[in-house]
Parts: structure tokens; sequence; C-alpha cells
């Protein structure tokens, strides 16, 4: 009887079993052979090989994920200290600009005082005087802007320059009718005039403009340069306090 066969393939099945990997039985005379294939632990080690380069991968992509996300904080970072630098400059000349234009007008006042802008601009229009102030005119130039109440009651525009001293402009205003009225109300015989009022803020600083208020029964709004301040004169009696006090 012939074993040798059956012996090999049991044999066979064993290392199918031990090894998990697929196995060929060769039988062959009574000398029969057998031999076992390790596929299955190849098979294992390349997946293995295959999960830790994937395992790699996902971690560059990870860190190239994070390198991105730093970069766009970082320029975003950059970009809004560039807009703040910018607005920065840009208050800064704005008030480097405003700062050179109220000199300009003080120095301007100081050549013309707003009592003399007054007394120029009422020779050549008479009538009662509502406001005065340096600013520029269509061309550019610096004058006193006046405006006055004609004696028929009619409002007035006068440009005096602070450099001649001499009427420059005269028109007619078209203004509001209910400030007509209320300042031919304001503006009595006993009032306090804008020069009386220029006069009396002239003592804090160089008049760049005075103009008449209608709060608190009437005052004239007088302000100061180069620094802007402010002042409150009285109507009756020219009495000056700090107009932000008053």
């Amino acid at each position: 009887m012939k074993r040798k066969p059956v012996f090999a393939a049991l044999a066979a099945a064993v290392v199918l079993a031990a090894g998990g990997g697929v196995a060929a039985a060769s039988l062959g005379g009574d000398g029969g052979t057998s031999t076992a294939s390790g596929k299955g632990t190849e098979a294992t080690s390349h997946q293995g090989s295959e999960d830790a380069r994937t395992g790699a991968d996902d971690s560059t992509a990870r860190d190239d994920a994070g390198r991105d996300s730093d970069d766009r904080d970082s320029d975003d970072r950059d970009d809004d200290a560039r807009q703040d630098t910018a607005r920065h400059d840009d208050d800064a000349r704005e008030r480097a600009q405003d700062a050179a234009e109220d000199k300009a007008e003080a120095a301007a006042a100081r050549k013309l005082t707003a009592p003399d802008a007054l007394a120029a601009a009422l020779a050549h229009t008479p009538g009662r005087a509502v406001s005065a102030e340096i600013d520029d005119d269509p061309d550019g130039r610096l004058v006193w802007e006046v405006e006055i109440l004609d004696r028929s009651g009619k409002l007035r525009h006068v440009d005096v320059s602070p450099s001649s001293g001499k009427v420059v402009r005269a028109q007619a205003e078209r203004g509001e009718a209910d400030d007509v009225r209320t300042a031919k109300a304001l503006l009595t015989s006993g009032t306090t005039s804008a020069a009386k009022a220029a006069r009396a803020a002239g003592a804090r600083g160089t008049v760049v403009s005075v103009e008449l208020e209608d709060e608190r029964n009437g005052y004239w709004s007088v302000e100061t340069g180069p620094e802007d301040a402010e002042w409150a004169v009285a109507l009756d009696g020219a009495t000056v306090t700090r107009e932000s006090d008053d």
C-alpha cells in the first residue's frame, strides 16, 4: 500500500494552516515531495509598506496645510498692519494740512483784523454785519467773507482782501427767510455789533471768524486762531466766555 502521497498531502495541509499562505503540493511517484509558498506573508508585508507610505503622505499633506494656513494668517496680519499704517499716514497728512491752513488764516487775519475788515465791508455796503470769516474765495485766495443785512433788509455778501483792505467782490446772498428774520430781531439798536464782539474776543487771540448765533436769546460765536479756540460774546455788553463752557 502506497501511503506516502497521503502523508505528503497532510503535510501540505499543515503548512497551509500554519503559514496562512497558498501551498502547492506536488505528488509524484514513491518519493513524492511537497512545496509551500509564503505569498501570504509577502502580501501582508507589502500592505504594511503601502499603509506606511499612505500615512507619510497624509502627514506631509497635513504639514503642508498647516504651513499654508500659517502663511495666510501671516499675510492677513501684514495686510492689516499696512492698512493701519496707511490710515495713520492719511490722518497725519490731514492734521498737518489743517494746521497749515489754520496758520495761513491767522496770518491773513493779522494783516487785516476782523474789525477793520468789517469796517471796510460796511463802508461799501451799509447795514449790520451778521458774520465775518477768513476763507478761500472761488479763486483759492484767502479773503474776509462778510455777510451784511443791508438797509433794505436784504442779505449781502462782501469779500475784503486781507492784503489790500479793499472790497474785491460784492453780491446778493440767498439766505433762509427764517434766518433773516431772526437776524433782524437780534440786531437791534442796542445790540453789540460784530466788530465790537471781535474786539472783545481779540484779547484772547487772532480773530478769524465772528458769527451771530440765535441760541440762548442770541450771542456772537467768535473763533481765534491758529489754535481754533471758540468764544461766546454776549449781545448786551460784550462779555466774553469760553463757548464750550458757556
